[in-house]
Formats: structure tokens, sequence, C-alpha cells
């Protein structure tokens, strides 16, 4: 609770502002848990999930235009986009994606005797997650019951749990899921992403009053969930329904943006909770901001809190103009005082907000996270 209200604090704060300058990316490893065939789910499927994350949280998806017109001044552009993990953990080659037979039925509901989520631990007939820090994990397993899927909202649970699950026919466009209208164009797992980064549901907490909000200023208040595929306008709590918000219940077809109001929620997450995402190696393509600095600066740890040593190119003349320090959203930043030890330098960085950091002296340039 204490974090969400700070998130939630962050983005009061910023939601006004431009927030980011630049695409970051989130890398995503897919653990494809199965007992029948049917759904160990291909690549295509998979990847045609990505797509379709891709296309939401950039403002691509094809029925973008289709927000009402008062409605499109808050639609958002998230500046989030996906890969499937190229990497492990320890650095090896991947697909992103892991396999694993298991003998559960839906798996995605089952407990251990000691009441462990089943889905999450290798042992218990699940797949064990990547390091949560630095990447995205989502299970795609049978759940059941007519649940579609379900994540984790930041610091509910241990790492090993942490990500988002969804029930193979509703993953992706294509394959399995292309047989389960009207949940077939991937938007369960956007749904499910926007609460893994703290977003709500549109009418808040519970459902069935007017008292209760998702904590973001331009979704309109909302008794509760919409269904099917309404007709705009619809009046809820004196306002018209923002029913085709991602983060309502509608029928895929009919849903189509998110607001400014949550991406500066999203990325207060981001920035507050998960600064591990930002940080993460696990794509191929860096963000936009660190691509342009074209040599690397040493710098250590990473996470750092309190100070951060860099070691400076050889005859850098060291002065006022020479630290420059940005966040994620293009702000900058003095760095605390800087102590020389040889070719090292520390930096103290203790007054920073948590987040990711770009540090660049000459044409060099660090990525670091402070906690």
């Amino acid at each position: 609770a204490a974090l969400s209200h700070d998130i939630a604090e962050f983005a009061r704060n910023f939601e006004a502002q431009t927030l980011p300058r630049s695409v970051v990316n989130i890398p995503v490893v897919v653990h494809v848990v199965y007992k029948m065939n049917l759904d160990n789910i291909s690549d295509g499927q998979v990847q045609s999930q990505i797509d379709a994350l891709n296309a939401d949280y950039r403002k691509l998806n094809a029925n973008a235009a289709s927000v009402p017109a008062d409605f499109k001044p808050f639609a958002a552009d998230m500046g989030l986009e996906f890969c499937l993990a190229s990497r492990t953990p320890d650095g090896q080659p991947t697909n992103g994606i892991t396999r694993t037979q298991t003998i559960f039925d839906q798996i995605g509901q089952a407990q251990s005797p000691d009441g462990k989520p089943r889905i999450h631990y290798t042992a218990l007939g699940g797949a064990d997650a990547w390091d949560a820090a630095r990447y995205l994990n989502i299970w795609v397993g049978r759940i059941g019951d007519d649940i579609l899927g379900y994540a984790t909202f930041p610091g509910t649970v241990p790492g090993a749990e942490d990500g988002v699950v969804i029930d193979p026919r509703y993953f992706g466009t294509k394959g399995l899921a292309a047989l389960y209208p009207p949940h077939h164009l991937g938007r369960t797992a956007t749904h499910e992403i926007g609460h893994f980064f703290d977003l709500y549901h549109i009418w808040g907490g519970n459902e069935n009053t007017c008292t209760d909000d998702d904590g973001v200023g331009d979704t309109p208040v909302q008794r509760g969930p919409y269904e099917d595929c309404p007709v705009h306008p619809q009046l809820s709590c004196g306002n018209r329904a923002m029913f085709m918000n991602f983060m309502d219940y509608t029928d895929d077809a009919c849903l189509s943006l998110f607001t400014e109001g949550q991406k500066a929620r999203l990325w207060g997450a981001l920035q507050m909770a998960r600064p591990g995402l930002l940080a993460s190696d696990g794509c191929k393509t860096a963000s936009a901001q660190f691509e342009i600095l074209p040599e690397k600066l040493p710098a250590f740890p990473n996470p750092a809190s309190e100070t951060l040593t860099v070691q400076l190119p050889e005859n850098v003349e060291v002065g006022p103009e020479t630290w420059w320090l940005a966040d994620a959203f293009g702000r900058t930043f003095q760095p605390g005082a800087a102590r020389q030890n040889g070719v090292f330098w520390e930096i103290g960085i203790a007054h920073l907000p948590p987040g990711l950091y770009f540090l660049k002296v000459g044409n060099r340039a660090a990525r670091f996270v402070k906690t």
C-alpha cells in the first residue's frame, strides 16, 4: 500500500509533463507450461502476443482511431516496447521462451499442499521465474473457471512469483487464441501487464460504487466494469464511461487506449518499483537515449544507492561542466560531491530519486539504476 501511494504521488507530480522522451524496451520471458499438447502454443502465437503488446503500448493499435473524440486528447503512447529476451540471466542466447510439460490440470490455479502456486516453481510442476528484477515473466498455462489471466502488483509477492499468468486460449492473436473470440486480440496480456505496472481497473478497487477510483486523474470515475462491446456514450457516476480503456473488461475489439495519466502512473512504477527492467540487458536493442552515446563509461556498483564509481577516460579535465546526468524522463540533475582516486571518481547520488539514470562524460556514457 505504501509503495502504491508513492507511485501515485510520483504520477501526480509528473502527469502534466511529456513522459518519457524515448522508448524503453522491456525484456519478456514466456514460460509455456502445458499438460495437453494443444496448450503447448507455437512460437508464432507467442510472437503475436509481443506484437499486440507493442501496438497497444505505443498507440499503434489498429483500432486507435476508434477512440471517441471526447477521449482522444487523453490517449497515450506509453513509451514501452516489449521483446522476447535474447539472453538468459547468465548471458546465454535464448529465444525468450521456455517450455515445460506438467502433470497438473489447470496449472494456472493449482497449488501445492503448502499453498504455493505450482505454475511458478519447476519443483512443483511449473517453471521457475527468471530474475524478476530484470525480466517480465509471463507464464502461459491453463487456468479454468473462466479466468483469462492475472498479474501481480509491484511489491506484493516474492520475485519467484512476480509476473503475469495468461491462459493459452487468450494469449496472442494466432494459433489457439484465434479460436476464442471475443478475447482473441491479445488484450488480456495488455490488461494484466497494466496491473503489473500498478494500473488498477478503470472503476477502482470496488464495484458498484462511485466513491472509489483508479487513482488516475484523466480516467472518469466509473461505477463498475463494462462487458461485451457497448455503444458510446455510456453514463456512469455522472460521467461518460471510458469503457474502451485497456483496464476495463470489454471485448478485445472494443479496447483501444491508455491515458496520459495512466502513463504517468506506469512510469512511476517503473522508476520506483521496477527500475531493474529499465536497466536490463535482456533485449538486444538498448533504449534510444543510450544508443546515441557511442562508448561505454565503466560505472559500478549497478544498481547503486549512495555512491557511483566511474572510470574516466584519460586526460579528461574535470570541472563543473564535466558531468551530464539525466533520468529516463530527460530531467537533468547535478551529481553530488565527486572525489578522485586515480582514474576513478566517486560521485554522490544519494540525493537522486530511485530510477534509471544516464551519466555522460565527453563521448562516453553509463546507464545505472539508483535504488
